[in-house]
């Protein structure tokens, strides 16, 4: 299909000549493929599945929209890989060109069986080196090249880890030359990224071109990940029952935190940040709203220096104190184990190929780059010959250089860096420069030559070896001809790797002998919890604003709607609401809308439904991992909504704003109860919508005096308006709007889902489920006004509206209410005021 346009690529045919042929559009590569240009067939193995597929798929027409459907698909599920220092900020979309890279059955097997060796032999390194160092006692890996590298944590030397393996995911960078060979030019040790957006990659073009992918007979990806899961269990330390697995990430402000979400939901593991998890008695525990649990294992997203502030780097606000005493304990399996990156060298690479020679007795299948490290004199006298033609690395890490390509230097600046070279040889490699070979993509409407990396990941397999993706992530080069890099513009394709035989479905994979496993509620995190906590408050204050600036909006503007003017009652609920400074007593209907409009998209500022839209977003960001696929594309739609609008909008806009939001409001308020389970995160958010919408109800009907609202059923029409109750309201009454009526059916109605009662009954019950619940101080309160509005259903009118004010008491304790439980559940289930992780890790 189309997809077969890379396969000439993956052929070895990255001539240049070649590739300028297809810039001419797609109908002339399409020639080229058949072999029309000059009669002969250019790849006659892949004759077969070429006749059977459509040559209309491979016009520029086609292309042009398969790229469109690839990015729809991309903008709804929110991938994003966040860049800091370009125009568009954090947050970028990720970028999918809709042309895979194919690798052929007999190819992939070839390069997978060589990747093996090489993870076995970084694994067997890795193990010399935090152990008996004969490595360097024998001269085959010089000790400053270790002892220098900052990756090399001498804190972790003599550890042993809890399953015997350093490395249980692999990443290695290849490059493919002009002979079609692909070479290691990188390796990834400590934290391999990519995994994640390999799987989303598939998952988007397997349904883009989903004909292709099954003709084609390409290999799933989906049993490595259950390979994954599978591996961390059985690794994971403990006597008996399940082991408990968490996903450690920096947080939502790191660059691949896409990645870290989606890994997480795949794999059933909570998502957690450093200041979810505390070190007792040398064992890792997460901090639930239920108490401490015990973790028995981490995927890790977080470099080494950041992992430990008592071991690493001390001012680290993202890591665990004593996380690395509890691994070296052996009660605690951390993948890819600590000290990992020193493996990441790109001098090691020169030396990899005697050490498999001692350690394995063989030859390496795959070979690297060709690299010189300089501290070494005849390798630095090598270099220096090869130096016109040559790249230059650090040797260590060194976030501030990036690669040297000397052949783009001019005389100058070649001298400064043979002196460099000479003054301090051992902090630099020199490789051979590889110029990359290019696929096709599509870019503006045609056919592009682009250079290609291909990252390939592999998983240990608790016996020894190490299993192969069936796939990868392919990058291709943005602007910089040199350099493919996300950072840097580059964009990414899905890896077809292709079956001789038609792929079978998978077989349940095998488990460890355990205990009959019980079905148990997974543990809430204490921050899942607030966040969650918040999603409701902010996803509710979002609703109401929405709500309230559409029927104020409305009255404003209708002549009939407002007989009396500028109502002060609609003032002071968009004032309480933030949407609006207090105006003057004097302010013009006109005024007023002109200042409701203008400040709506505004999410710098507190006055804005788009702040509280951003706010939603961004805490449902933080537990992405629980949320369903749809209910993350609503969110997404409803920020995009705020993101697309400029500052200015007319009353039409603007009204037709609101009513987008307030459909995408609903949505997201529908799928938290279709699609959660009702668990102790759940009840956090319902807590935090019934306490916004017990605030929002109380404080409305305190706006409005009983004499405003006995002149006229404009304004009562409004107060059921706002909590959409006026349908309810004309079904049971079947008459103008009354104050009592009113009053009834928006505080003391318990059948109706917006009602202060309902809400108060809400709130006792969800608080009652909760661990700990008689420890939460407010809850008699709660249970107290519950009693009262039960009492008011068969008071007399008289005894709830007359001279001892019970409506106003009951109002009043409702927004007390609101506020003291908002504080006592932060206090009891989101502070842990009484961790002092530091004080265990001395013991």
């Amino acid at each position: 299909m189309l997809a077969l346009c890379s396969v000439l690529v993956t052929d070895g045919l990255a001539d240049r000549a070649f590739l300028d042929r297809y810039t001419a559009g797609a109908e002339r590569f399409l020639a080229y493929l058949r072999g029309d240009l000059d009669g002969q067939p250019k790849n006659p193995d892949w004759a077969a599945p070429l006749c059977g597929l459509a040559a209309t798929e491979l016009r520029a027409e086609y292309l042009s929209e398969a790229q469109k459907r690839v990015a729809r698909q991309i903008d709804e599920n929110g991938v994003t890989y966040n860049v800091y220092a370009t125009a568009d900020g954090w947050q970028r979309p990720w970028s999918l060109d809709v042309l895979p890279l194919i690798v052929k059955a007999q190819e992939w097997e070839r390069l997978g069986r060589g990747l093996r060796q090489r993870a076995r032999l970084l694994n067997a390194v890795a193990t010399d080196l935090y152990g008996p160092q004969t490595l360097l006692r024998d001269g085959l890996v010089p000790p400053a090249l270790v002892f220098r590298h900052p990756g090399f944590l001498r804190a972790c030397h003599g550890a042993r880890p809890a399953d015997g393996v350093f490395l249980h995911l692999v990443a290695f960078d290849l490059a493919r030359g002009a002979d079609g060979e692909w070479r290691v030019v990188g390796t990834r040790t400590q934290a391999p990224s990519g995994v994640g957006y390999a799987l989303e990659n598939r998952a988007i073009m397997s349904r883009v071109l989903p004909d292709a992918f099954h003709a084609l007979r390409v290999h799933a990806l989906s049993s490595f990940f259950r390979e994954l899961r599978q591996m961390l269990f059985a690794g994971a330390p403990l006597n008996g029952g399940a082991p408990h697995v968490v996903v450690l990430t920096p947080g939502p402000y790191n660059e691949t935190y896409f990645e870290h979400a989606y890994l997480a939901r795949q794999l059933g593991f909570p998502l957690v940040e450093g200041g979810d998890l505390t070190v007792r008695d040398d064992r890792v525990y997460l901090k639930t709203v239920s108490g401490l649990r015990n973790v028995h294992a981490v995927l890790r997203r977080l470099d080494d220096d950041y992992c430990d502030p008592l071991e690493m780097r001390s001012d680290s606000t993202l890591g665990i104190p004593g996380l690395v005493q509890a691994w070296r304990a052996g009660h605690v399996l951390v993948a890819n184990a600590f000290g990992m990156s020193v493996l990441e060298s790109p001098a090691l690479l020169a030396f990899l190929p005697p050490i498999c020679e001692r350690l394995f007795g063989e030859t390496l299948e795959t070979p690297a780059i060709a690299t010189w490290w300089c501290g070494e004199t005849a390798a630095l006298d090598d270099a220096r010959r090869r130096l016109a033609h040559g790249v230059i690395k650090p040797a260590f890490v060194d976030a501030s250089m990036e690669p040297v390509f000397v052949s783009d230097l001019d005389a100058n600046a070649r001298g400064e860096w043979a002196e460099r070279l000479g003054t301090t040889p051992d902090a630099y490699v020199v490789e051979e420069f590889l110029p990359l070979s290019h696929a096709p993509a599509w870019h503006n409407g045609r056919l592009e030559s682009r250079a290609l990396m291909l990252r390939v990941f592999l998983l240990a397999d608790g016996r020894g070896d190490y299993q192969v993706m069936p796939g990868g992530l392919s990058r291709i080069a943005g602007e910089d001809r040199h350099v493919v890099s996300g950072q840097r513009g580059g964009s990414s394709k899905d890896t077809w790797v292709l079956s001789d035989v038609p792929v079978a479905p998978f077989a349940p994979i095998e488990r460890r002998a355990r205990p009959r496993e019980t079905r148990r509620e997974p543990p809430t995190s204490s921050r899942a919890a607030e966040h969650l906590f918040w999603l409701g408050r902010y996803a509710e204050r979002s609703e109401n604003g929405a709500r309230l600036l559409r029927s104020v909006l409305g009255r404003l503007t209708d002549a009939d709607g407002v007989p009396a003017g500028v109502h002060p009652a609609f003032l002071r609920a968009c004032a309480r609401q933030n949407l609006l400074e207090q105006p003057p007593p004097d302010s013009t209907a006109s005024a007023i809308v002109r200042d409701l409009t203008a400040g709506l998209v505004d999410r710098q500022g507190r006055r804005s439904l788009g702040y509280n839209v951003e706010q939603t977003v961004r805490v449902a960001t933080a537990v992405r991992d629980r949320l369903s696929t749809d209910n993350w594309r609503v969110l997404n739609r409803l920020l995009q909504l705020f993101t697309r609008e400029s500052h200015v909008l007319d009353l039409d806009d603007a009204l037709e704003l609101i009513d987008d939001a307030l459909f995408s409001l609903v949505a997201v308020g529908g799928l938290e109860m279709a699609h959660m389970t009702r668990d102790d995160g759940w009840r956090f958010l319902s807590l935090g919508r019934h306490l916004e919408r017990l605030h929002f109800v109380s404080t409305t009907l305190g706006d409005v005096a009983p004499e405003q609202a006995s002149a006229g059923s404009g304004l009562l029409e409004w107060l059921l308006e706002l909590s959409d109750s006026l349908l309810t309201y004309r079904v049971r009454h079947r008459q103008h709007p009354e104050w009592e009526s009113v009053v009834d059916l928006m505080l003391v109605d318990e059948r109706n889902p917006r009602s202060a009662r309902f809400q108060l009954a809400k709130l006792a019950k969800h608080v009652r489920l909760l661990p700990d619940a008689g420890l939460i101080d407010v809850l008699p309160e709660v249970e107290q006004l519950l009693h009262d509005c039960r009492s008011d259903v068969n008071a007399d009118q008289g005894e709830l509206f007359g001279a001892e004010r019970r409506l106003e008491t009951l109002l009043t304790g409702c927004q007390h209410v609101s506020m003291r439980l908002g504080s006592a559940l932060s206090l009891r289930y989101f502070s842990h005021v009484d961790d002092v992780p530091r004080a265990t890790v001395g013991a």
